[in-house]
């Protein structure tokens, strides 16, 4: 009886420890060129300043994808058909995890963009990678003093 009671504890023991992996990384400070976000931040920018609202909001995360009109249509009525010329990452920060709920994988990346007419304005996105899908959730363009 000792053994089936310690054999039982030790079975329930091992199955909550599985049941709850969840492995996850945290780099900060890493190189912009290993971010899937890196060549979609130029889409929406050109998307933007073409006017190409539908193909901006394709680049959004399908659960973000309701209630942006107004927001895209603001963002591409300041950029007034002028395009990226520079596109420089100046902070770059990954979460990842793996687990039992699938694969998820966050970017959090600021860019300094020099416009066509030489204007610099910032950028801070939020790019998600996960099982609904892959898009931005947050696309944010900063003005003023950073």
């Amino acid at each position: 009886m000792k053994r089936f009671i310690g054999f039982s504890l030790v079975l329930l023991v091992t199955v909550c420890c599985l049941a709850s992996c969840n492995f996850w990384t945290n780099t900060s400070g890493s190189s912009a060129d290993n971010t899937e976000a890196n060549q979609k931040v130029e889409e929406m920018i050109t998307a933007l300043a073409e006017n190409r609202l539908a193909d901006a909001k394709a680049l959004m995360h399908p659960q973000k994808a309701d209630n942006i009109d107004a927001s895209l249509a603001q963002m591409s009525e300041f950029l007034d058909g002028r395009k990226a010329n520079t596109i420089e990452a100046t902070h770059v920060s990954v979460n990842s995890s793996a687990g039992t709920a699938g694969k998820t994988r966050q970017e959090t990346i600021s860019y300094k963009v020099t416009l066509s007419d030489s204007d610099v304005i910032y950028i801070s996105v939020v790019y998600l990678s996960n099982n609904d899908g892959a898009g931005f959730i947050s696309f944010q363009l900063v003005l003023g003093i950073v």
